[in-house]
């Protein structure tokens, strides 16, 4: 695992030079996603065109988020000629390892238009507390 998730092969530089190049390989389902900090919260957007909501999963582990999910496949229809099929399906799973804890009981997360938006406040630390010495 990178700072930034799961790499899909390991190689950061080599993978976001030539995206399109594990796909070609056979690499399954990858949902877009975009991760950002905004007004003391994090923010995940993942684009999840044909996901059921039921088939989504989030865990909030500390400072580890994780997004899971599976994309049934079309069914082909028989008889007919593809020219191109480029749909894609399959299971999924992204974690993010974010600078600071998120708070679980805050994490609010919304889908809609096949648009997962995530918003994952901050934990609030524990202030220093000055102890004073009896006697």
């Amino acid at each position: 695992m990178t700072p930034y998730g799961r790499e899909p092969m390991g190689d950061v530089r080599f993978d976001r030079l030539w995206p399109e190049w594990p796909r070609q390989w056979g690499e399954e389902y990858g949902p877009s996603m975009d991760l950002y900090e905004k007004d003391g919260k994090y923010c995940l957007t993942a684009e999840l065109p044909g996901v059921q909501k039921d088939d989504i999963s989030i865990t909030v582990e500390g400072d580890v988020v994780t997004l899971s999910g599976k994309k049934e496949s079309t069914k082909e229809e028989k008889g007919a000629n593809y020219y191109v099929s480029e749909s894609r399906q399959g299971s999924f799973s992204r974690s993010f390892r974010l600078p600071e804890k998120v708070d679980e009981k805050k994490v609010d997360a919304r889908f809609k238009d096949g648009v997962l938006t995530l918003e994952l406040p901050v934990k609030e630390t524990e202030k220093t507390r000055k102890i004073e010495i009896k006697g």
